[in-house]
């Protein structure tokens, strides 16, 4: 079992860079039978990726809305158990996080045991010395 935040699953569906790494990792987790977890607010922000893409890079209405389906078609097991909130405010606070929407992924694979794979250099660096269950991509 492990949690993927926003930046690595929006790579199951764009070509960026690590892009290969995260296919990699779903591969061998489907393969495997393991299961991925995420908080609900996973497809809201894969969602706005989306909206960005179009805004920055001309991805057409058409071509997103294909994407955001491929994308809900993956099997993410969305788990938000009762106190994630909770806990995702406090490692907010304890890490001087900017927005607490990164938080809810730290808190959902802390409270899961699992590790939680993310593309976001802002938050490994952040966080990777003090929580080794967060784990870059880039080393997949």
């Amino acid at each position: 079992m492990i949690v993927v935040d926003a930046s690595v699953a929006a790579k199951w569906i764009l070509v960026e860079e690590h892009s290969d790494k995260a296919q990699a990792l779903h591969s061998a987790c489907t393969q495997a039978g393991e299961r991925i977890i995420a908080p609900p607010l996973l497809t809201s922000e894969v969602t706005n990726v989306l909206r960005q893409q179009m805004r920055r890079s001309g991805l057409s209405l058409a071509d997103a809305t294909a994407l955001l389906r491929q994308f809900l078609s993956l099997a993410i097991m969305l788990r938000a158990p009762s106190d994630l909130h909770e806990q995702a405010l406090a490692f907010a606070d304890a890490f001087n996080l900017p927005a607490a929407y990164d938080a809810h992924y730290l808190a959902l694979a802390r409270a899961l045991g699992c590790d939680l794979w993310t593309a976001d250099r802002r938050l490994i660096n952040t966080v990777s010395s003090k929580l080794p269950f967060v784990r870059w991509i880039g080393d997949y």
